[in-house]
């Protein structure tokens, strides 16, 4: 017992070295830790004792700092879920997502043998290419507005055709009509004898 409280303890100390190694990385930089630590525990105590002094005297903001281990517990989703799932009922959530977690496998599995294609030149270029793409687009729309133009005109001289042709037409029919009634006048009548 006292192994596996001595090897958790480990980990958990590694787990706040690293965390304290991110955090000098981020404050410090490049910069020489060693001679600007004393700097920063003094600005770091400074605004403690500033936090401290706002804060004494009023109960309610005491309380809220005395309770930050517990709320911070009770936001942490791991605890949420196992207080409210059961192992049994997250390997039921498991065993009723059964399909959708195959699908996503082999879809990953697709992604993964596509990586190359996805990867390539030509996929990366096409942030690039879609100012070409904007402009192409543009000249399209013009040409799209240009051919309902001129589709719109041909319409137009059709029917202006079609018009001339249909009065043409009639102008002909009684042209002939008129012809065939003089050409009948004019014949010669015949005689009942």
């Amino acid at each position: 017992m006292t192994l596996v409280v001595k090897m958790a303890d480990t980990v958990q100390l590694d787990g706040v070295e690293k965390r304290i190694s991110a955090l000098e990385s981020i404050v410090f930089g490049n910069a020489d830790k060693d001679a600007l630590y004393p700097k920063c525990i003094e600005s770091l105590l400074a605004l403690q004792t500033k936090i401290l002094a706002s804060v004494d005297g009023k109960k309610k903001t005491e309380q809220v700092f005395a309770n930050l281990p517990q709320l911070r517990q009770y936001m942490d989703p791991a605890y949420t879920d196992e207080l409210i799932l059961s192992d049994e009922a997250k390997s039921e959530i498991v065993l009723a997502e059964e399909d959708f977690l195959n699908r996503m496998a082999s879809q990953l599995q697709v992604i993964k043998e596509n990586e190359g294609a996805i990867n390539s030149e030509h996929v990366r270029n096409v942030p690039k290419l879609s100012e070409k793409l904007q402009e192409l687009s543009k000249i399209q729309i013009k040409q799209q507005d240009e051919t309902a133009e001129v589709t719109e005109e041909a319409a137009k001289l059709i029917d202006s055709y079609n018009s001339t042709i249909t009065t043409l037409s009639k102008i002909f029919i009684q042209w002939d009509e008129e012809l065939t009634r003089l050409e009948m006048a004019s014949k010669p009548k015949k005689s009942d004898s």
